[in-house]
C-alpha cells in the first residue's frame, strides 16, 4: 500500500495563492491525470473547491474539519487523515493526495507519505499557501523529466 503526494511547487515553496495555481498551467495536468486516473484522491475542502467537482475517474475524498459541510453525490467525506487514509486504502493499493497545504503537512508530520510527485515551477509567485519543510534527507529521487519552464520528479521514502 502506497500513499503518494502530488503536488506543483513553485521555487520558493509556494504551491498556492487564493485557492488557485499562482502560475500558468504548466501543462502536468495530462501527467497528473494519467498517474491518478483510477485510483483514490485525497484532498482538503478548499483543493476541493478551488476543483469545483469531483474528478471523472478518481474516488474523490474530502478531509474537513466541518461535519456539516456537504459533497457533491459521489463524494466521501471525512473528518480526519486516518480515516481518510483508511477509506482511500481500503478502495486500491495507492492513495494520492493532492492538498492542500495543511493535508500535505499532517501527513508529512505523521510520516504516512511513501511517494512524492512533485513538478517544480521554475518561478517563484506570490502566494499564501506553502509546500511543508521537508528532510529531503528521508527522500531518493528516483525520476525526473525535464520540460519547458518545470520539471517533474518522483521522490521515494529511504
Amino acid at each position: 500500500m502506497t500513499v503518494t503526494i502530488v503536488v506543483a511547487i513553485g521555487a520558493n515553496g509556494v504551491i498556492g495563492n487564493d485557492g488557485d495555481m499562482p502560475w500558468p498551467r504548466t501543462g502536468d495536468q495530462k501527467q497528473f491525470k494519467e498517474l491518478t486516473m483510477g485510483h483514490p484522491i485525497v484532498m482538503g475542502r478548499t483543493t476541493y473547491e478551488s476543483i469545483g467537482k469531483p474528478l471523472p475517474g478518481r474516488t474523490s475524498i474530502v478531509l474537513t474539519r466541518n461535519t456539516a459541510w456537504g459533497a457533491d453525490e459521489g463524494v466521501v467525506v471525512v473528518h480526519t487523515l486516518t480515516d481518510a487514509l483508511a477509506r482511500g486504502l481500503g478502495r486500491d493499493d495507492e492513495v494520492f493526495l493532492i492538498g492542500g497545504a495543511q493535508v500535505f503537512a499532517e501527513a508529512l508530520a505523521h510520516d504516512v507519505v511513501d511517494r512524492m510527485v512533485v513538478t517544480h515551477v521554475h518561478l517563484s509567485p506570490e502566494g499564501d499557501a506553502w509546500f511543508p519543510e521537508v528532510d529531503w534527507s528521508q527522500w531518493v529521487e528516483t525520476e525526473r523529466e525535464p520540460y519547458d519552464g518545470y520539471d517533474i520528479a518522483t521522490y521515494d521514502r529511504s
